[in-house]
């Protein structure tokens, strides 16, 4: 690769259309499972093999789920035939969302690729390999074992004597998500990364742009490289001049392009004013947008700073699990959970152990939640974080996802893993150098890993565990929370706390309203401790599991909603407890009033855009920093208010009748 630096101040006003084709092959497809391996050795992958008696399903399709394979592990096969869409000047890609876990793609009887890894995307030049009419084949095979990631544990003797059957959570098999057929000329933006630095105390922000421009001609090609920034489908007034870039043959020049941009033109991202750009990279044959916002997210002692303001946010675990669909996360799922999961105050997630999918991340761009992403270490052993080969898969899996979703400004931090043994040396050197391997991708998002260790009596120093390495501390923590936080404080007493898991099972108590009582209880615990930053709850939704403990349903009951997503009793508990302000109803002179006061303690953070509705009427709420308060006069005839705390893009996160 070569690399090319550019700095302007970004006087910029070009445009122009893209080149890049996106054609869907998502829709009907055959299908059959392959339980004793025979569709390689007997050729179902020739283009000439007759698949017309298999069954039809409907791409993106989870096998696990669809009542004819329900639950099957192993082996599958996909066929797809489709029209060449080939232009002159022009390559073909065929580019895959995710499938899980392990396939090989064949396109008219030649091998095109495969891939490892359940949940990032990949893809194949298939220039060479196209027809005017083509069969597509896939075989897929979702079983786990203890070289896979996620994967059964490469011990027999872990913690308990059943260890090695431990499995996170169901193998959804299948090509859960969309497939794309593009089109792209010789020369393309392959893609583009975006860093901004806003300067809170003047203003204005630089805006660092990377370039990845393509050249799979078979010469050398010189590139001019146009950059265009837009808001609100307004182009800033600054003027950015083309620069030519000369490529070899084959090769990705990497062309850096930083620039200020004014004050005036400056719209910070945060959780209540998600203000998003577009940065536009074009050549002369080819076009890419990238969306991004502008905001600073930093430590700074033991506080977390957006924009440099300290945050404290409730947060929670979204399993993907949904009946009928498995892990395929469909936009109509997607958009009822994080509605809810915003009205619930869950602002600041560890959200689910692997990546999830990318309208879910432009979702919560566009709404505003915080988010930490993970790649897929859930409690490998020892044996297996030191092995060279499964530290190559996690980083394959970990690349993918990081250079897929490094321009989202949800996006806060990585997370290198979950529940990992991180008191023993292989653990602290897995931390160590996964966090050296993610900076070079990735440096401007911060560092952490959910740790079950770390909160234990029998970690008497920092050194003996890896959270030496994170820029805060994660914890997993299931009862005792304030003991637990004041051991983990005493060990990093400059680093902020994040509680990445915390819950309790339906079924381990008597009744809703006992689990009322202990979420109650946790939050006063974690309301004295100044140095947490937040909290996620364990889960949002029930989820099936093969692991030891699961009722005999196939589920786990730790949800805040049902497995239809029904909210349970708690919910309106989580989101009163959750939510950054508290409302009150006084008795004043003249008449009533509601006091609202932003919380202090936690969560906390500065109130700006509210609304309090009262009976019915709206009244809007002065900015309100951490304990501040605000009395606003109402009428009350019936002696009795229904009050609704409002959050910018209208999400009601607090609801109560007062009287």
């Amino acid at each position: 690769m070569r690399y090319i630096t550019i700095i302007f101040i970004l006087f910029l006003s070009i445009s122009t259309n893209a080149q890049q084709d996106d054609y869907s092959l998502d829709g009907e497809w055959k299908f059959a499972t392959d339980p004793v391996k025979v569709g390689e050795q007997s050729g179902w992958y020739n283009a000439d093999f007759n698949s017309s008696s298999f069954d039809n399903v409907t791409v993106p399709h989870c096998f696990s789920v669809d009542p004819r394979y329900m639950f099957y592990t192993g082996k599958a096969w996909y066929f797809k035939k489709f029209t060449s869409v080939a232009s002159s000047q022009k390559r073909t890609y065929l580019k895959f969302d995710a499938v899980f876990y392990k396939c090989k793609v064949w396109l008219n009887g030649t091998m095109v690729g495969e891939h490892e890894g359940g949940y990032t995307p990949f893809e194949f030049d298939i220039t060479a390999a196209q027809k005017d009419s083509n069969v597509l084949t896939i075989e897929v095979d979702n079983t786990w074992d203890t070289t896979t990631i996620p994967g059964a544990k490469a011990s027999d003797n872990y913690e308990k004597p059943n260890a090695a059957q431990w499995f996170p959570w169901i193998n959804y098999g299948g090509i859960t998500r969309p497939v794309h057929l593009i089109t792209r000329p010789e020369v393309y933006v392959q893609n583009i990364k975006v860093v901004t630095e806003p300067d809170l105390a003047k203003g204005n922000a630089v805006i660092s742009i990377k370039a990845f421009i393509k050249n799979t001609s078979s010469s050398a090609q010189k590139v001019p490289i146009k950059l265009l920034i837009k808001h609100d489908d307004k182009t800033p007034d600054i003027v950015f001049k083309p620069v030519d870039i000369s490529i070899g043959a084959g090769e990705t020049a990497i062309t850096d392009i930083t620039g200020t941009l004014a004050a005036k033109d400056v719209k910070l991202w945060n959780q209540d004013a998600p203000n998003l750009y577009t940065a536009q990279v074009s050549t002369n044959s080819d076009t890419l947008d990238k969306r991004f916002g502008i905001r600073k997210i930093e430590v700074k002692g033991t506080q977390l700073l957006l924009n440099g303001e300290p945050i404290k946010m409730g947060g929670c675990n979204r399993p993907l699990d949904y009946p009928g669909y498995g892990s395929m996360d469909p936009k109509e799922v997607l958009d009822k959970d994080l509605t809810l999961i915003k009205s619930g105050g869950m602002e600041l997630s560890r959200i689910n152990h692997y990546p999830v999918t990318e309208y879910q991340l432009d979702w919560a761009d566009e709404h505003g939640l915080l988010i930490i992403e993970e790649a897929g270490n859930w409690q490998m052993t020892p044996k297996q974080m030191s092995d060279t080969m499964m530290r190559r898969k996690f980083q394959s899996q970990m690349k993918e996802m990081i250079e897929r979703d490094w321009n989202h400004p949800c996006l806060i931090a990585y997370s290198v893993g979950n529940e990992f043994r991180s008191q023993t040396e292989a653990g602290r050197a897995w931390v160590r150098d996964m966090k050296q391997f993610v900076r070079s991708l990735d440096s401007s998002r911060l560092i952490t890993f959910a740790s079950m260790y770390v909160a234990r009596p029998t970690i008497s120093s920092p050194e003996e565990e890896a959270s030496q390495y994170c820029d805060f501390v994660s914890a997993n923590i299931y009862g005792d929370h304030f003991n637990a936080l004041e051991r983990i404080h005493k060990l990093y007493p400059d680093k902020p706390v994040y509680i990445s898991e915390f819950g309790w099972r339906t079924d381990g108590v008597k009744s809703e309203a006992e689990r009322v009582a202990l979420l109650k209880k946790a939050m006063q615990d974690f309301r004295k401790c100044d140095y947490l930053i937040g909290a996620s709850v364990w889960t949002f939704n029930d989820y099936f599991s093969r692991f030891p403990g699961t009722n005999a349903n196939g589920y786990r009951p730790w949800g805040l909603v049902e497995p239809d997503r029904q909210p349970r009793g708690i919910y309106p508990a989580w989101q009163e407890e959750f939510a950054p302000a508290t409302v009150e109803l006084i008795k004043t002179g003249s008449g009533n009033a509601i006091k609202v006061t932003a919380r202090h303690d936690f969560p906390a953070y500065t109130l700006r855009n509210y609304q309090l509705q009262c009976n019915g009427k709206t009244y809007n709420i002065k900015t309100l920093k951490p304990g501040e308060e605000e009395m606003i006069d109402v009428s009350i005839p019936s002696q009795q208010a229904n009050v609704q705390l409002i959050k910018p893009g209208g999400f009601v996160i607090l609801q109560k009748i007062l009287q």
